[in-house]
C-alpha cells in the first residue's frame, strides 16, 4: 500500500510527472483524472501512474490513435518499468462513459482523483459517472443471475454430451458471472478482476461468500457452481429480488424493447 496522491506535484516519477505538467500546459488539455492503483492506494512502491488526459474533441481527433495511448518507461532499468499508463481521451467520452452499460467504463472513476480542470466541472462530472445507477440496479442483478443460470445449463449440456472443452469453458464463465453477479448486488461496478481480492476486501465481502466465489473460480465443477447459485439466489431473495422466484416470467419480460435488454445480450455476446 502507498499514499494516495493528490496532485501532479505529488508523483514521483519525474518522467511521469514532467510529461503531465507539460501536457496540462497545452491549451487543449481540459482534464486529467489519476486513476488506478494510485489512487486507490493499492500501488506498489514502484508501481506506474495511470491517468486519463482529456482533450478538446478537434485536438484529440487530430491524433493518430496509437498517440492517444501512451507508456512511459523509467530511463536506464532492465527489465523495463513502467511509470507512466495515459490515456488520451475526448471531453465527449465522459458523455459515452457516462451512458454505457459497461462496468468497465465506470469503475475507474469511482476512486479517481482531478489532477487537472480547465473548466471546473470534472469533479461533478466524474460523479455523475462513478454512481451505480439506482433505477436499473434490478434489472442489472437479474440479467446477471441469469448469465449465470445459462452458463450452468450449457455446461451441464455439455456434460452430458461429453464435450469436456465446452463444458469447462462455461463453467469459467458462470464462475465469472456470479463475481460480476455480487459486485451489482452491492451496487458496485466490477472492477479489472486482477483487484478482485482489493475490493472486496474494500467492501467487506462474507467470508461464507468469498468461499463459494473463490472455490468456483479455482476449481469450476457443476456440482461447485450449482452451489453457488444457490448461494447467490438466496443473496437474491435477502436483496428484494423475486424474480429469482420466477424466473421464465421475468427473463421473457427482459426482451421488452422498454426493458433495456442490451444489459443482457451485451454480456451474453
Amino acid at each position: 500500500m502507498t499514499p494516495i496522491v493528490g496532485s501532479i506535484a505529488e508523483i514521483h516519477e519525474p518522467l511521469a510527472r514532467t510529461w503531465l505538467e507539460e501536457r496540462v500546459a497545452r491549451p487543449e488539455t481540459t482534464g486529467v483524472l489519476l486513476c488506478g492503483s494510485r489512487a486507490t492506494g493499492w500501488a506498489a512502491p514502484d508501481g506506474d501512474y495511470d491517468a486519463l488526459v482529456f482533450l478538446e474533441p478537434r485536438a484529440y481527433g487530430a491524433l493518430a490513435p496509437e498517440a492517444t495511448l501512451v507508456y512511459m518507461h523509467a530511463p536506464n532499468e532492465v527489465p523495463r518499468r513502467l511509470v507512466g499508463d495515459f490515456s488520451l481521451l475526448s471531453d465527449e467520452h465522459l458523455d459515452i462513459h457516462l451512458a454505457s452499460p459497461l462496468d468497465i467504463d465506470h469503475w475507474a472513476y469511482v476512486d479517481a482523483i482531478v489532477l487537472f480542470d480547465r473548466r471546473g466541472d470534472l469533479e461533478e462530472r466524474r460523479r455523475r459517472i462513478a454512481a451505480f445507477p439506482e433505477e436499473s440496479w434490478r434489472a442489472r442483478v437479474f440479467q446477471k443471475y441469469m448469465l449465470l443460470l445459462i452458463a450452468i445449463s450449457y455446461a451441464t449440456k455439455s456434460d452430458v454430451a461429453g464435450r469436456e472443452a465446452e463444458r469447462q469453458i462455461n463453467l469459467q464463465r458462470g464462475a465469472l458471472a456470479a463475481i460480476n453477479l455480487w459486485f451489482a448486488l452491492q451496487r458496485r461496478w466490477a472492477p479489472p478482476l486482477k483487484w478482485w481480492t482489493h475490493e472486496i476486501e474494500r467492501l467487506e465481502i462474507r467470508p461464507d461468500t468469498r468461499a463459494v466465489l473463490e472455490g468456483a473460480a479455482l476449481a469450476p465443477t457443476i456440482e461447485m457452481l450449482t452451489h453457488v447459485r444457490d448461494h447467490m439466489k438466496s443473496e437474491l431473495r435477502h436483496a428484494g429480488i423475486a424474480e429469482v422466484d420466477a424466473v421464465l416470467p421475468a427473463f421473457a419480460a427482459s426482451f421488452h424493447p422498454d426493458r433495456q435488454n442490451v444489459l443482457y445480450r451485451s454480456q451474453y455476446l
